[in-house]
């Protein structure tokens, strides 16, 4: 019964492989930059959330989710988005295996690797569905005053600057270096980021592309 639940899964995710070859996609990303977006203007994008966007965009194409606390807090949002991903042992959406924090995983169905934030996750999802122009909005790795998130204060993360903040940079810029030399353009729409490694572009500049 459970290789029979497996091959179910797998099949599932296959399923995703190259789908949006070519298309476009805006990832929301959870810094205060974020709030000062027109995030309206995505109506007619494919747009996939993390954490809890849905709290300022409800309704995205995806959604990327894999911290217990959040289903604990949003799971009613999250069962209204279209597709969520996730990682194994959550109550809903598409789990995918852990297979580690540092790492770039181009087959989904073999794993991913966290990179110790829902924006690398993200990444690798979004790469593996086959887009080639990824806009990340809100990546900002960097507090505004009290504001740790485009919601304000999450007063559990409130060190993260000095704690989590430069191991997501050191993966996210390892993500950058691995797809340096791919047909995939990954850039950073945040104004107040100091992450490098993937190319600033206003959001405006972005939905023009």
């Amino acid at each position: 019964m459970e290789r029979i639940h497996l091959n179910k899964i797998m099949q599932q995710i296959s399923e995703f492989k190259n789908l949006h070859l070519g298309k476009k996609l805006f990832i929301l990303s959870s810094g205060p930059s974020l709030a000062e977006l027109d995030l309206s203007l995505l109506k007619n994008k494919i747009a996939m959330g993390l954490n809890r966007s849905t709290l300022i965009y409800p309704t995205p194409y995806y959604q990327c989710v894999f911290d217990y606390r959040l289903f604990d807090l949003y799971q009613e949002d999250y069962k209204k988005v279209r597709q969520l991903f996730t990682l194994e042992g959550r109550p809903l959406g598409l789990p995918l295996k852990l297979l580690g924090g540092e790492g770039f995983s181009f087959d989904l169905e073999k794993g991913i690797y966290s990179g110790y934030t829902i924006s690398y996750f993200a990444l690798q999802a979004a790469v593996y569905m086959g887009f080639k122009k990824i806009f990340f909005l809100g990546l900002d790795l960097k507090h505004e005053g009290p504001k740790t998130h485009f919601f304000g204060q999450d007063p559990q993360t409130v060190n993260h600057e000095q704690t989590e903040f430069p191991k997501m940079q050191k993966m996210l810029s390892f993500g950058a270096n691995t797809l340096a030399s791919s047909d995939v353009e990954v850039y950073n729409c945040s104004p107040i980021s100091t992450l490098e490694g993937f190319p600033k572009i206003s959001y405006q500049d972005a939905l023009a592309c």
